[in-house]
């Protein structure tokens, strides 16, 4: 299995060589965000000078969330299954987004709803206009605890490593998406039976208009039980 293979390559390298590469990695993902936002939208995706030391702060954070998880992996406390089957790989990625987006959708509503944890999530709420760096504008305590909530549950439960991966992909997409001006869903999208259920740009962009509501991030189900969507 050539990722099984590449991780116990990775797992040679020391604490130093290791947090270099993974720093690099989270960068690159950051750099391949801002290239989507500015072909989507160029003219909005502009970074402003009180929000560079936020952007940076979520790097070093999410460079330190990936360390922890791989570390995780290492001393066998995360498991992943390395199989290829079809059946387990979207049984398992339909089950990791479901869950991360039920666990995240509460950890949401706390950070608006406890009076001291408000004022952290506050800083991500002065992008009331959004785009693509507004995803990266976060405390680093909220940071932290998004990540959280993502190595609890990969320790947790066993997932397959290409569920994990398309996660990933999904997760980065939809935190692109979520933050961008322009809406680049079509109009049928709030119609259909099954896409209505998906989260959408418009979506994430009435919840930085009005806090109180839209609290989901890949699918609107929690904000229609919970009765906080627009």
């Amino acid at each position: 299995m050539i990722f099984e293979s590449w991780l116990d390559q990775l797992s040679e390298l020391n604490l130093l060589y290791l947090s270099l590469f993974f720093l690099i990695e989270n960068l690159a993902l950051v750099y391949i965000s801002v290239l989507i936002g500015k072909a989507i939208e160029l003219e909005n995706t502009l970074l402003k000078r009180t929000d560079y030391k936020w952007v940076l702060s979520t790097l070093i954070c999410n460079t330190f969330i990936t360390i922890a998880g791989f570390e995780l992996y290492n001393t066998g406390m995360v498991k992943i299954d390395f199989s290829g089957s079809v059946q387990l790989i979207i049984f398992d990625t339909l089950l990791l987004v479901l869950l991360m987006d039920f666990f995240m959708f509460f950890f949401h509503v706390l950070v608006h709803r406890l009076k001291w944890f408000n004022p952290i999530h506050r800083l991500h709420h002065t992008h009331v206009e959004t785009n693509v760096y507004s995803l990266y504008v976060l405390h680093p305590i909220e940071t932290l605890g998004f990540g959280f909530i993502w190595l609890l549950l990969i320790t947790i439960l066993k997932f397959n490593y290409l569920s994990i991966l398309i996660y990933l992909v999904l997760n980065l997409s939809y935190g692109i998406l979520g933050h961008l001006k322009k809406d680049i869903f079509p109009d049928f999208w709030y119609q259909n039976h099954f896409t209505k259920w998906i989260s959408t740009t418009k979506f994430h962009n009435d919840h930085h208009k009005n806090e109180s509501r839209n609290y989901g991030f890949y699918f609107t189900i929690w904000d229609k039980i919970f009765k906080t969507i627009i």
